[in-house]
């Protein structure tokens, strides 16, 4: 038996996804840590083993005996690589794929410093475009809200990156003398009728709001139209403002971690291409 385990080290969360097999199906099971503060390499082996251990029901000692664990690494915090890295090698006995433009997973770069681009967003690219088989706009509602724009021939084009939800809750809260923090939840109404609805309105239907205007016009620009996808932790939130037709997949950027290390091992074959779009 062999399971993958990919891990997506953002700004705000760690999270750790296994797929129990994973060249047959996209069953998943996710485990989400805070990522500051940084921990030891033994920290995180623990929490790694404890994750495995609880989601394939198998005590750590044997998954050498009854148990191949592959692994993959998206990350936007390159200083939690090392330790991260390290207690993979430890648990696994291999090294983990580690995302990044140069690794060859489908996609080609129409854009000036792809090595710039985080490994989170070509995760996102990557299943975006073949769940749908057509040109993707993929928003991501994360730490940052992000647009991850593919076109008609598996080529990553750019996007947009704004300030996501918290952010811009913490940013009216720390940077002004009255404003408070408020809850992420759904304004009833446009029209704020307090300070604290008139936060969140400005906050949730603005964002709602931008990334429909940014996508209008990038189809304009491209001169064809986008299909939509939402992911991330605040999809759910965003889904029911955005008033165009979209599809949602919360954990849209695991499954591309998946398809990357499919590419990796050459496995991603056209049986697998089809049930992946099917799915």
């Amino acid at each position: 038996m062999r399971a993958l385990l990919a891990v997506d080290i953002g700004n705000s969360t760690i999270g750790f996804g296994i797929f129990l097999k994973p060249t047959k199906n996209t069953k998943l099971f996710i485990k989400k840590i805070p990522t500051h503060p940084i921990q030891s390499a033994e920290t995180y082996r623990k929490i790694i083993a404890e994750i495995i251990e609880h989601f394939t029901h198998l005590p750590i000692h044997t998954f050498t005996h009854s148990l191949e664990i592959d692994s993959i690494i998206s990350s936007v915090v390159p200083s939690l690589n090392p330790s991260i890295i390290e207690a993979i090698k430890d648990i696994c006995g291999r090294k983990p794929i580690i995302v990044s433009h140069e690794l060859h997973c489908g996609l080609t770069f129409d854009v000036k410093r792809p090595e710039e681009i985080g490994t989170d967003r070509i995760a996102n690219a990557v299943a975006g475009f073949y769940y749908f088989k057509k040109p993707v706009a993929v928003v991501d509602f994360g730490t940052a809200t992000t647009i991850t724009v593919v076109g008609r021939h598996s080529n990553f084009l750019g996007g947009a990156i704004m300030p996501g939800i918290e952010l811009m809750q913490k940013a009216l809260h720390t940077g002004t003398a009255k404003l408070p923090p408020v809850s992420n939840k759904r304004p009833k109404t446009v029209l704020g009728k307090d300070t604290a609805s008139s936060i969140t309105s400005g906050i949730i239907n603005g964002t709602a709001s931008a990334v429909e205007a940014l996508i209008k016009s990038i189809e304009k620009e491209l001169g064809f139209r986008l299909k939509l996808v939402l992911t991330g932790g605040h999809a759910k939130l965003m889904s029911p403002l955005i008033k165009r037709d979209h599809s949602m997949i919360p954990n849209l950027t695991f499954e591309g971690l998946r398809l990357i290390y499919l590419y990796r091992l050459k496995l991603l074959n056209s049986d697998i291409k089809e049930r992946i779009c099917m799915n």
